[in-house]
């Protein structure tokens, strides 16, 4: 079973919610939360999906999210 590592918005940026429990704290940027979540992760041998929050509240895996939302964009 996969568990999931979610990028989700937050009143002062970004946040990451891992085995159901958000961070302490937030990040000025997506890339900055996404890299404060995997360095929480690094040392655990469980696969992670890294998910975003899309503009309609979907959560998608990385490269599901992003190409989804470009293509909404045009």
């Amino acid at each position: 079973m996969d568990k999931y590592c979610d990028i989700v918005p937050h009143p002062a940026g970004w946040t990451y919610i891992l085995n159901g429990i958000e961070s302490d704290c937030s990040f000025h940027t997506y890339e900055l939360a996404v890299e404060a979540a995997k360095i929480q992760v690094m040392h655990d041998a469980r696969k992670r999906v890294f998910r975003l929050q899309g503009l309609n509240g979907e959560m998608l895996p990385f490269a599901t999210a992003i190409t989804k939302e470009a293509s909404r964009l045009g």
